[in-house]
């Protein structure tokens, strides 16, 4: 079944947008935790939360078939998130569980800008994980991965090997390295991983912070040149307010409303989600990600942005349903 509407953004580009029910699948691969919200260093808020988590619940209500590949505790907080993510579509199934300790927490301390700093409590850290990859991907699946649990070396050669049938099954496998600056002082150790998965990638789709933290450029046009060392894939590079840029054969550039945000997080996150959903509904294949059109491009940019933004205008780190019901309309 599709559905389909149109969509007038706010520099009045109008798109059609399709949300398909398709057997074509998303698998997002990440941690899950719950993000607490601290203003002024008073908490505010806590939600469901891991930037692969939010990109399946933002997939979930747009109407993608998506599953997310993780793990997660036998404790209050797991079982919180698992019934939050099955309210939500997303398949669970490839969440395996543990008993030996509890579920992960971040703490997200915004600033006045309402960007994030980050304080992680990581309960799984020198023990040995319990993810349990799935068999049944397909071709054009799409396989959206990336932060940290991406650069982990307990858990490189079964992500490597997983990653590597599904480029051989023909999935389209994108890339986010979402790279922290707390996780600096392990960049010696972790690059290499970090340009495996970049090579291994169809798509990667990192922001002007992730590259300035990772190899030290500041522009759109460096980081293309250092990717091009790495990878062949297809370069989406974010710069916050400073726009958006695609980098296929050639340079596709885009500028992007201002807004005063609530939170920021999430919004990466919402926009990687917009990417894979844009892929599924336009019935791209893996053999036409380097040929798409400039039309196609700026819809699917202009949607991603569209998404983010929403996303930062609340706590929430993911599209609301209501938002999607204006989609529809």
């Amino acid at each position: 079944m599709i559905l389909a509407f149109r969509w007038t953004f706010s520099n009045n580009f109008e798109a059609l947008v399709l949300i398909e029910y398709v057997m074509r699948k998303v698998y997002t691969i990440g941690d899950c935790v719950l993000d607490l919200f601290f203003e002024d260093d008073k908490p505010v808020e806590a939600r469901p939360g891991g930037s692969f988590l939010n990109s399946a619940v933002s997939l979930g209500r747009l109407g993608i078939k998506v599953s997310l590949i993780s793990e997660l505790g036998e404790d209050r907080v797991g079982m919180q998130i698992i019934k939050f993510l099955e309210q939500n579509a997303v398949d669970t199934q490839n969440i395996s569980r543990f008993t030996d300790t509890n579920s992960s927490l971040a703490l997200a301390f915004l600033d006045e800008h309402r960007n994030a700093d980050y304080a992680f409590y990581k309960t799984r850290a020198g023990k040995k994980s319990y993810i349990i990859f799935p068999d049944d991907v397909n071709k054009d699946d799409v396989i959206l991965f990336g932060s940290f649990l991406a650069i982990k070396e307990e858990f490189r050669s079964t992500l490597v090997s997983f990653l590597k049938s599904c480029k051989e099954k023909g999935a389209i496998i994108i890339y986010d390295p979402n790279f922290r600056a707390q996780h600096l002082p392990l960049l010696k150790d972790v690059l290499p991983y970090i340009k495996e998965n970049m090579a291994l990638a169809d798509i990667v789709k990192a922001s002007n912070e992730d590259f300035e933290l990772i190899c030290g450029v500041k522009k759109a046009t460096e980081a293309k040149h250092w990717l091009k060392g790495v990878s062949s894939a297809v370069l989406i590079y974010t710069a916050n307010k400073n726009g958006v840029f695609v980098y296929t054969d050639k340079l596709h550039s885009f500028v992007v409303p201002q807004i005063q945000p609530v939170s920021t997080v999430g919004a990466g996150d919402t926009f990687n989600a917009s990417i894979a959903h844009f892929i599924v509904t336009a019935n791209i294949g893996k053999k036409n990600i380097r040929l798409l059109k400039s039309e196609q491009i700026q819809e699917m940019v202009e949607f991603a942005v569209c998404c983010s933004q929403h996303v930062c205008m609340s706590f929430d780190n993911f599209v609301s349903p209501e938002f999607v019901r204006k989609l529809k309309k």
